[in-house]
């Protein structure tokens, strides 16, 4: 492995300490090799540690999946970029973008510095437009006419400098068309892409809950995922009912709110006292209704279904404890 110069240590350093506001190395003293060595094996630790927390904190539920992109020529190197923003997170790009030719998968000769973009940040679960032009910066008629037969451009979109590999790709060419057509197209993908993925889940007959009392804690009754023993030798400690993003969710019985935040795997989550030492934990949730402290009824609603965390597509992540044990929230089939 290559030792880390003072230059490149200096670097990261640098780097860090732009985007997190945090100084990793402190002033250089004069001290022993071994302390030297000691300093800048946790120095290089820190680094790493804080520059994944920063990449985590800023891109987690940001994936390319959940963003779709569609570019609309209007003519004279302006074009319309349409974007779906399908996560949770809002999506704000900044005014950077690379041109580039797909059979080269190298920059496009131009002045990228002429490129102006214009649009504001996407709201999760929404769609919004973004305008590119490209004409300052470009000769659009030598694209046009030196392109190949079969090849393609396309630009880069970034929300960090093209770091960590979170940026998207989206094709374009030069034929103008209308921005509403391709937006139709685009939404109409997604909607089929949406239900390809929701037919493809699992579903159970699954009966009642537990407690023959509780009300049901979704609109859909669709138990993708059980509680115990899975098929991949896994063990599961909550169910998982799929749903379509933004339905109701329900209090399954009166309470209290113990807690309501977000963590990885859960994503935005509630936990609610039930009494009798049982609480309830619902997650992978769009948007939390209630506060804790709050007291709540049987039937309330208290959240929208989402795909926050560690969630495949929308579904509420749900699970009990009695006495500070983990029980399988249905009833036994």
């Amino acid at each position: 492995m290559k030792k880390i110069s003072r230059k490149n240590l200096q670097a990261i350093q640098e780097i860090v300490q732009d985007r997190t506001g945090a100084a990793i190395l402190p002033k250089r003293t004069r001290t022993g090799y071994p302390v030297r060595k000691m300093a800048l094996s946790v120095s290089c630790l820190l680094c790493f540690v804080a520059l994944c927390a920063f990449a985590y904190g800023k891109f987690s539920d940001l994936n390319g999946d959940k963003a779709g992109f569609a570019a609309v020529y209007q003519g004279d190197g302006r074009f319309e970029i349409i974007i779906v923003n399908d996560s949770d997170q809002e999506l704000e790009l900044q005014d950077k973008v690379k041109v580039m030719q797909w059979s080269t998968s190298q920059e496009v000769a131009g002045d990228s510095a002429g490129i102006k973009m214009e649009g504001s940040a996407i709201a999760p679960h929404s769609q919004g437009i973004l305008t590119i032009d490209i004409s300052e910066g470009y000769d659009i008629a030598a694209m046009e006419e030196n392109l190949p037969d079969g090849d393609g451009y396309y630009f880069v979109l970034t929300n960090n400098d093209f770091a960590f590999g979170q940026d998207w790709m989206c094709f374009f060419d030069f034929e103008v068309e209308q921005t509403a057509e391709v937006a139709d197209r685009l939404a109409q993908q997604a909607q089929t892409r949406a239900e390809e993925d929701s037919a493809a889940e699992p579903r159970y007959d699954v009966g009642e809950l537990i407690y023959p009392h509780w009300v049901w804690p979704t609109v859909s009754r669709d138990v993708s995922g059980l509680y115990g023993r899975q098929e991949n030798g896994t063990d599961s400690d909550h169910i998982n009912i799929a749903g379509t993003a933004g339905d109701e969710i329900y209090a399954v019985a009166d309470g209290v709110v113990l807690e309501a935040g977000y963590e990885s795997a859960s994503g935005n989550f509630i936990v609610l006292d039930l009494g009798d030492g049982i609480t309830a934990k619902y997650g992978h949730l769009k948007e939390s209704k209630v506060a804790e402290g709050q007291e709540v009824k049987q039937g309330q609603t208290i959240a929208t279904l989402g795909q926050s965390g560690m969630a495949t597509g929308p579904n509420l992540r749900f699970s009990i404890e009695v006495n500070g044990e983990k029980t399988d929230p249905l009833a036994a089939r």
